[in-house]
């Protein structure tokens, strides 16, 4: 369906019910003349009345039908406003999510509609006195239906955005959102006319002001006027617009000659145009309209002018001032977000703008009503006597009345309340069934317009054969009209063609605005590609050729291992052929290898072929270990490769030594011949080495020998038995400056929120300490970081991080300080880095916290 059916179906019926309101009165006049006429056996197209004696039950029916049960123009808008409503919560139920802001939307319209009819039922129960009555109650409603009507445009804008914003442009939001304005537009004139009757009125015996009051009231009515019907225009042109996007997406093509949609003409040739007339009219409205109260304020006292002006002029300010706030404020929100904001603003605003008419500009009940009711009968009786004589004698409700009164109250309830409830009912049938619930249904377009002067696209690729095109498998299937034969291109359209056989390319067939058919690319005869380096163990020749055609040969040369020749043909299809052939060499026997035997049986070994590329694996005996494989060559010989060798267990372990060699040597096996260097414990020096033999044995040479004593053992004196709390060895980082073995240097690391850079020398036959040693962190203002600390961010701290020491965060290093090394001071600035737990080991503590709290 159209993305603006609903906006365009809202409009039909206002438009419909504005008809009712203007036609109904000599409709109804005339079918109950008729309905009496043709009771009394007189002909319908009788002018005149029917006989007393004729006014029996059926006329008493007759009379009060056409009294009571017309259709009020208010009533069916409402009705229809409400079955707008009810689709709308069908739709949001159908998508199966109520966001917030729908939920917010929603109730706002509703309660909107409920202060709406409250109001409307109101003036209606005075509407119905005479002709007069009428015409000024129906001038008030105008006003009093704004509300529901504009907000109902809000919240459809709302609703799209927040539930199916993805299939809608921002071009179609405001288009909806704008629509709006015509109502903005209706009530404004029908606010300038209430002022204009009164002033005309209340000015007949001023003879000096009377000059001046009928050239002001016409520039200000003719002001406004002017402004309805450029909305209007305006208005109908996007919908329009819009709606042949979707209805007959190639009708703007056709007319513009040119690939441009019909928004985007729009946005191109008359938005600006028609945005700055809007303005400037809708300035020059508001103008006419204030200018005139402010005039004529001593004749508009009565009727309270002010709330009754600024009870539609709020809706243009204060919409038009929160569009540009979120427009050019400092929120920076994205087009979309400002017309969901915008909308749900509006929206909002309406059930507010609803109290603000019922309480402030028009009071049921109240003396102004009075008094301009009193002034419409005094303007009519002097303008039209006769005219308003007649119509009062069709609508006025005479108490003695051949019906009773009594009789008409009991049944007036009744009726009325059934009325309304079908009448609701019908209009939410009526709405469902012209603008189905599930609007992601898309219909196919109502009008295209194609390229028919060359024919179909088969008739177009048929009669142009020296293009050599051919069609896709898929192009009827895409490009298929309903109810019409072959496939057809809509202007501005395009399809991909294939090429005949032979030929190559990625051709494109477009239809032009002007309704002929435009082709993009070409078929060309068919290239080889380039040929392959490797066929059937041969290799191309190089000749420097770059480009291969039809009937072209090439020359393969047959890799080692293989005797022959091939040659290569392009064919005239495109594809590479190839004819010739390389045999294989084939190797003798496999060779006897010592220390072991091949995986193969005897007989196996003696009649099997030996092409190249094969391969025989050998098993070494016991007790050496390794793998031995004869592969045969391209010069027809076996390469063997591998050895069988004997492998020792894991080098012994040495007093005052560590064995050094790599994890990965571990892994694969000490074999006969490898060395395996030691490295004496820190105290110890000297040199030791273990060499693999071949009896499976390690042999040892050297030793380490005792020199400063055990680096552990010296630590434990120094700093008692948890010295490891404190620091730790690192023995990879060892130096040996004396070239004896020993490790004379070995520095020390302390530990996570400890500052300093220990070192343990050995020193003729001692160990000694140098360097800095652990401690707390300094700061700057002379105390002492806390070892371990814990740091929470966030608005409800609840992201804690544990850290020690010193920490550098942002480039600046800071700690949590010790409460009884510097006074009040609970955080400072320190000097240096701390060493930080890794992020799996720093996850488990934040566990371990979340549990504690």
């Amino acid at each position: 369906m159209s993305q603006v059916d609903v906006v365009l179906l809202q409009f039909a019926m206002g438009t419909f019910a504005l008809a009712m309101r203007y036609c109904s009165r000599p409709l109804l006049s005339c079918c109950r003349r008729c309905g009496l006429c043709f009771h009394g056996w007189l002909c319908c197209i009788c002018n005149r009345e029917p006989a007393q004696s004729t006014s029996t039950s059926i006329g008493d029916f007759y009379l009060w039908f056409s009294t009571y049960g017309a259709v009020r123009w208010y009533w069916f808008h409402l009705a229809i406003q409400l079955g707008f409503i009810s689709r709308e919560f069908q739709v949001i139920s159908a998508v199966g999510t109520w966001p917030f802001e729908v939920k917010l939307s929603f109730c706002a319209i509703c309660l909107t509609y409920l202060v709406v009819l409250l109001e409307v039922y109101n003036f209606s129960s005075v509407r119905s006195k005479d002709v007069v009555t009428k015409i000024t109650v129906d001038g008030l409603l105008d006003m009093i239906l704004l509300p529901v009507n504009i907000g109902l445009f809000g919240h459809l804008c709302v609703r799209k955005l927040s539930l199916q914003g993805q299939h809608h442009s921002v071009q179609v939001i405001s288009t909806i959102a704008e629509s709006s304005e015509i109502w903005e537009a209706w009530a404004l004139w029908s606010v300038l006319g209430l002022f204009v009757t009164v002033v005309d009125v209340e000015s007949q015996e001023d003879a000096e002001r009377r000059s001046f009051v009928k050239p002001f009231r016409n520039l200000s009515l003719q002001g406004v006027r002017t402004w309805v019907f450029i909305i209007m225009a305006i208005s109908v042109t996007r919908l329009a617009t819009t709606f042949l996007e979707h209805s007959a997406p190639s009708l703007c093509f056709w007319v513009s000659k040119s690939c441009m949609s019909c928004t985007k003409l729009y946005e191109d040739h008359i938005h600006l145009a028609a945005a700055a007339v809007n303005f400037i009219l809708c300035s020059f409205a508001l103008a006419f309209v204030f200018t005139f109260e402010h005039t004529f304020d001593e004749y508009l006292r009565r009727i309270g002018p002010f709330w009754k002006f600024w009870g539609v002029k709020g809706v243009v300010s204060v919409t038009y001032f929160q569009w540009l706030v979120l427009s050019y404020g400092p929120f920076h929100f994205e087009q979309k977000r400002i017309y969901l904001l915008h909308c749900l603003l509006t929206t909002v605003e309406m059930p507010i703008l609803a109290v603000i008419h019922s309480c402030c500009a028009y009071p049921f009940g109240k003396p102004w009503l009075e008094y301009l009711l009193k002034l419409q009968q005094k303007d009519m009786e002097e303008a039209e006597a006769e005219a308003s004589d007649r119509r009062m004698t069709v609508f006025w409700r005479d108490p003695e009345d051949t019906i009773s009164m009594g009789k008409v109250d009991s049944m007036l309830c009744c009726f009325y309340l059934l009325f309304w409830i079908a009448g609701c009912i019908g209009a939410h049938s009526f709405v469902v069934f012209v603008l189905p619930v599930n609007e992601m249904v898309q219909r196919p377009p109502m009008f295209n317009v194609s390229c028919t002067k060359e024919g179909d696209i088969w008739q177009y690729v048929e009669n142009n054969h020296q293009l050599h095109y051919r069609l896709k498998d898929d192009t009827l299937e895409k490009h298929r009209l309903p109810n019409v034969g072959g496939a057809w291109l809509h202007l501005c359209d395009r399809t991909e063609l294939d090429c005949e056989p032979g030929f190559q390319g990625s051709p494109i067939l477009r239809c032009s605005p002007s309704g002929t058919y435009d082709h993009r690319g070409f078929c060309r005869r068919t290239r080889c590609g380039q040929p392959k380096e490797e066929v059937g163990h041969a290799r191309l020749h190089s000749s420097g050729q770059t480009r291969w055609t039809s009937d072209m040969e090439i020359t393969y040369e047959c890799q080692r291992g293989f005797t022959g020749q091939i040659q290569g043909i392009c064919g005239k299809d495109g594809v590479w052929r190839f004819e010739g052939e390389c045999k294989e060499v084939i190797c003798p026997s496999p060779p006897v290898v010592p220390r072991a035997k091949p995986l193969l049986e005897p007989h196996e070994l003696e009649y099997r072929t030996w092409q190249a590329g094969t391969s025989l694996h050998y098993q070494c005996e016991e007790p050496f270990t390794g793998s031995i494989t004869a592969t045969c060559e391209d010069d027809g010989t076996f390469l063997l490769s591998g050895r069988c060798l004997r492998q020792c267990n894991a080098p012994p372990k040495m007093p005052n030594s560590v064995a050094i060699y790599e994890n990965q040597l571990a892994i694969k096996g000490f074999f006969e011949g490898l060395r395996v260097t030691y490295q004496c414990s820190p105290g110890y020096g000297g040199t030791l080495i273990a060499t693999c033999r071949e009896d499976g044995n390690f042999s040892v040479e050297g030793g380490c020998k005792l020199r400063c004593g055990g680096l552990e053992s010296f630590l434990e004196k120094q700093f008692g038995v948890f010295w490891k709390d404190d620091l730790s060895t690192n023995q990879s980082g060892t130096l040996d400056f004396t070239g004896t073995g020993e490790a004379d240097l070995v520095p020390l690391r302390c530990s996570m929120g400890l500052a300093g850079q220990p070192l343990a020398v050995c020193h003729e036959g001692g160990w000694r300490l140098l360097g800095d040693p652990c401690q707390l962190f300094r700061t700057s203002s002379g105390c002492r970081c806390k070892r371990q600390w814990k740091l929470c961010q966030g608005l409800l701290q609840n992201n804690c991080k544990l850290w020690h020491g010193c920490h550098d965060r942002d480039g600046s290093s800071w700690c949590e300080v010790e409460s009884s090394s510097c006074g009040q001071t609970s955080w400072d600035y320190c000097v240096g880095q701390s060493a930080q737990e890794d992020p799996e080991e720093r996850q488990g503590v934040d566990d371990i916290h979340k549990q504690e709290r």
